[in-house]
């Protein structure tokens, strides 16, 4: 007996210094099996951190002090990873990321500044000329630096650029409160070191749809300086609040040593898969058309004055694509499509080949017409409220069943939109969700006869790199058509430019990136003269004569149609990409006597009795491109 009871407890001993049970010698112990999980390898530094560090990048605080404590470091050069060690120089832009232990650096010379930013984020430098991303799991940190305030570079020109280009709706208890959005920290305004720094801190309330409903937005400025600043906007699954503050606080300037580039290639034009034969026969058209189609839009959508434009006694002609505005509402009340689409079947009906207009939609996201105000639909959309009227849109869409050319929402890279990036806690991000949303609830719908328009106005106003035309598009498989914007008001003679000017600039705005779209001015107009213009070494208007240019807006037409009828020539190649263009038939409105009344004429863009030199124009080319 003692002797098996020696054995018993021998064998017992082996198996628990084996980790094993009298019950399960196979099954490893609890602290076996936390010892598995937890333990990591230790991390060593990364050797390309020695060629690639300079002392002017170190931040003490947060331990990224040398070579030996970065973990990992990575080069980009002009928007691409490299595996080479570029030094940054005049004629390119290198950025760096210096991983630690828990926090990168990131150091951007073409801009002049390091920064801290928590974890180890992906950066994103494909449009290096307009801002940097860095991304986690947790966040999407956008930082831009900004130069083109067009004030005087004092306090005075600052301020009334950040207060009216910047902040304007973000600063609003009421704004905030009619899109449901709310403060997680007060405004605050604090010197950190030699910066001068404003944040604002938001929530988007009721955001199941939205990943990153947290807002952390930071203005610095170097404190005895007018002339630029840095713009970070943070946004986050959740609140983030000293996170902000630590960026803020490692955010240091290093000399400016290069010119910001971006590594993203020209967008790719891609066809619908899901189009219908007709739709998909009318866009290959359009892109090997070399000829371009004219249509107008008229403010008031008249029926007389639509039929007198077209007729006998004006145009004599068939536009080839009717355009009308429709929006999601209008003060309160959503507006229906009826009406709308009841118009496109009397006026449009066309499919590109049988002598019809072609319809084309420009749809808005306002329900006051653009007016600015402290409502906007965004949030709603992304929220998913708005949904039960998109669907109700797509039901008359599809009963319509001839092409569409679908303009959403243009000129959002503007500060005068409901939909502009002000109106999106400056988050041009905000918008390409919205459109993707109602893109692809469009598909889920079985809509396929939208051609879908992105339709930037050709100088993004107000002045900056963060709401560039490029930090809104949606991407390619969301968009078939490019689209451009420029007046030419024809009112002050120092600004004046003639078509070719304006549209060469435009052009040179959208290449590289819109180089593979089929091009539509989706809007535009020269006008003939108002009865005042706005003299800003008075800061008033001045009374002139109403009409007075109208010669000089014919010659602006008649050169227009010159680029369109020699659009294949080398000299015209700013052009060669248009395949139409939409007269906007209106007049700009101002309150000229300062009564608060908007009803003296500053503008007149349209094509009526005292446009008698321009009607001739076109009717002359559209006879002959019929």
């Amino acid at each position: 007996m003692k002797k098996a009871t020696a054995l018993l407890l021998t064998l017992l001993l082996l198996l628990t210094a084996c980790g094993g049970t009298a019950n399960d010698a196979s099954e490893p112990t609890g602290d076996a099996s936390n010892a598995d999980t937890t333990s990591e390898e230790p991390k060593t530094p990364d050797p390309r951190a020695e060629s690639v560090w300079s002392p002017d990048y170190a931040d003490e605080a947060n331990g990224l002090t040398g070579p030996e404590t970065i973990f990992k470091a990575s080069v980009y050069e002009n928007g691409n990873a490299t595996d080479e060690n570029p030094a940054p120089a005049t004629d390119n832009d290198v950025r760096m990321l210096f991983t630690g232990a828990e926090s990168t650096r990131a150091v951007v010379p073409a801009e002049g500044y390091c920064v801290t930013l928590p974890g180890a984020p992906e950066a994103d430098f494909s449009l290096g000329s307009r801002r940097s991303q860095y991304r986690t799991e947790d966040y999407c940190l956008t930082l831009t630096y900004e130069n083109q305030n067009p004030y005087s570079k004092d306090e005075a020109g600052y301020t009334m650029y950040i207060t009216g280009w910047l902040t304007e709706h973000i600063d609003s208890t009421k704004f905030l409160a009619d899109n449901q959005l709310m403060r997680t920290r007060q405004v605050q305004e604090v010197e950190a070191g030699p910066y001068t720094v404003k944040t604002y801190c938001m929530q988007i309330n009721l955001a199941s749809h939205i990943d990153m409903p947290f807002y952390q937005i930071a203005i610095i400025r170097p404190t005895a300086n007018y002339n630029y600043f840095y713009l970070v906007v943070m946004k986050s699954q959740k609140r983030m609040l000293d996170e902000l503050d630590g960026v803020v606080a490692s955010f240091r300037e290093i000399p400016m040593v290069g010119t910001p580039a971006d590594g993203i290639s020209p967008y790719e034009c891609k066809e619908n898969p899901n189009w219908s034969a007709e739709t998909k026969a009318y866009y290959e058209f359009l892109q090997n058309r070399t000829d371009v189609g004219f249509g107008a839009f008229h403010e008031g959508n008249s029926d007389e004055y639509t039929e007198w434009l077209w007729g006998a006694d004006a145009l004599d002609a068939t536009p080839d694509v009717y355009m009308t505005y429709l929006h999601m509402g209008w003060y309160g009340d959503p507006q229906s499509p009826e009406e709308t689409f009841e118009r496109a079947d009397r006026y449009a009906g066309g499919n590109g080949f049988d002598g019809k207009p072609v319809f084309n939609l420009t749809y808005q996201f306002t329900e006051t017409n653009n007016a600015t105000g402290a409502y906007t639909p965004m949030f709603d959309i992304l929220r998913g409220r708005l949904d039960d009227q998109f669907r109700e849109l797509a039901g008359y869409m599809k009963d319509y069943g001839k092409p569409i050319i679908f303009r959403l929402n243009n000129e959002m890279n503007t500060d005068w939109t409901d939909y502009c990036g002000m109106m999106t806690l400056l988050d041009p991000d905000l918008f390409q969700m919205t459109w993707r949303h109602l893109y692809d609830l469009f598909e889920e719908e079985g809509v396929d006869n939208l051609i879908w328009v992105f339709n930037p106005i050709a100088i993004t106003c107000p002045y900056c790199n963060w709401g560039e035309t490029v930090c809104y598009m949606p991407g390619a498989d969301y968009v078939q058509i490019f689209g451009l914007t420029n007046y030419e008001a024809n009112n002050v003679d120092a600004e004046y430019r003639t078509f070719r000017e304006r549209y060469t600039l435009a052009a040179n705005n959208a290449l590289p990136y819109f180089a593979d779209y089929p091009w539509m001015i989706g809007e535009f107009a020269c006008g003939g003269g108002g009865v005042a213009y706005y003299d800003y070494g008075v800061n008033g208007y001045v009374p002139t004569e109403f009409g007075r240019n109208v010669e000089r807006q014919t010659e602006w037409v008649a050169d227009m149609l010159d680029c369109f009828r020699n659009n294949q020539l080398p000299e015209n190649e700013f052009c060669r990409r248009i395949k139409l263009a939409v007269w906007f038939s209106s007049n700009d409105y101002a309150d000229v006597d300062g009564d608060g009344k908007y009803n003296e004429i500053i503008t007149s863009y349209m094509l009526d009795e005292g446009a008698a030199g321009v009607l001739r124009e076109l009717r002359e080319y559209l006879d002959e491109t019929a």
